[in-house]
């Protein structure tokens, strides 16, 4: 089961990684029009914001899912790494719960706003709201996907020395 779930955990962020790089590239892109067409031509657009706002909500939350699968989601050290490695290891394990909880949170509420705003459109593109909406639930489903592998790993794979 721990294999499975790590394969599936590395292909979704391989997959997402590939999406937050062409997110990362239409942003950029829909931010060039936009400054382009308002400094250059003098008449400023309406739509790159809203694709702008869009393409960034899912980029940062996209990007904090693989933060998790790779350790670079913010964590302060300084007082964790004075203490014994045994007791390193139960805080280390507490992270990775909370962070599940964190994504368990983002599942539930993301869902109940993606049903509240179900119908409702963008106001400039009138493009569904849930293209924005749905980037909490399914980032929330990728954060606890990449905890589980990390909390049910064995201590074998991270041996306490002491």
């Amino acid at each position: 089961m721990l294999r499975f779930l790590e394969r599936l955990s590395r292909m979704c962020a391989r997959v997402t990684g590939f999406v937050v790089v062409t997110l990362a590239i239409g942003l950029t892109g829909s931010l060039l029009v936009s400054i382009f067409f308002r400094y250059v031509v003098g008449q400023a657009l309406s739509w790159p914001e809203e694709i702008s706002l869009i393409l960034f909500a899912w980029l940062v939350l996209l990007a904090g899912s693989l933060g998790v699968r790779e350790n670079f989601h913010v964590r302060l050290t300084i007082v964790a790494d004075r203490l014994p490695r045994r007791i390193q290891y139960f805080l280390n394990k507490a992270v990775i719960v909370a962070l599940g909880v964190f994504g368990g949170v983002l599942i539930y509420s993301g869902y109940d706003l993606v049903s509240r705003t179900a119908r409702h459109l963008t106001p400039t593109l009138r493009l569904p709201l849930d293209w924005l909406n749905y980037a909490a639930p399914v980032c929330g489903i990728l954060i606890v996907l990449h905890t589980l592998p990390k909390l049910l790993a064995t201590e074998e794979k991270g041996r306490i020395r002491e």
